[in-house]
């Protein structure tokens, strides 16, 4: 599912006028033993034994890269951690592992928090690398647009695996 949402010139925290762009994409990738050219599919990242293939941290490091790989390959910006951005990622992934849940977090809120001019967000749920993530990120029209928007400059991912083995991740996009 994506949606993408957009609202007019609204005053900023600070009183600066803005243009405030919000962009959502989601998508739950089930977890699956081959991956195909579908989105809901995907390949497994864990062990037999259910444990991670890797720590969250290097989890995260992994996705900002290859975000940071399709928009170089697009002619677009490198996007950079901003503590803010991270902030929000962090904590909203913590909210939907621990209650199970799986939706977008109200963006003119973060917004406000940030005192950002744009903001976007990206939600996966799987078994899969972050390579894949992003990937199939990419193979989606509202994610892609998400990623690949020039309006972004720095980059918050947040992930950890749910109870059920699947990487829960969230990659905000803001623009201050």
């Amino acid at each position: 599912m994506s949606r993408t949402v957009s609202s007019s010139p609204t005053k900023g925290v600070l009183g600066r006028s803005r243009t405030v762009i919000i962009v959502l994409a989601s998508v739950v990738l089930a977890a699956g033993l081959a991956m195909s050219s579908t989105v809901s599919a995907s390949a497994t990242t864990t062990t037999s034994a259910g444990s991670p293939a890797m720590s969250p941290d290097d989890y995260e490091k992994r996705v900002q890269r290859w975000v940071n790989v399709r928009r170089k390959n697009h002619g677009l910006r490198k996007l950079r951690i901003q503590s803010c951005t991270d902030r929000v990622a962090e904590r909203w992934n913590t909210h939907l592992v621990t209650k199970d849940l799986f939706y977008h977090q109200s963006m003119r809120k973060i917004l406000y928090r940030c005192d950002a001019r744009y903001a976007g967000e990206t939600l996966g749920r799987g078994a899969i690398t972050p390579r894949v993530l992003v990937r199939m990120w990419m193979h989606s029209e509202g994610h892609r647009a998400v990623l690949m928007s020039p309006h972004a400059r720095r980059i918050g991912v947040a992930s950890q695996q749910d109870a059920f083995g699947r990487w829960v991740t969230t990659a905000n996009f803001m623009r201050f």
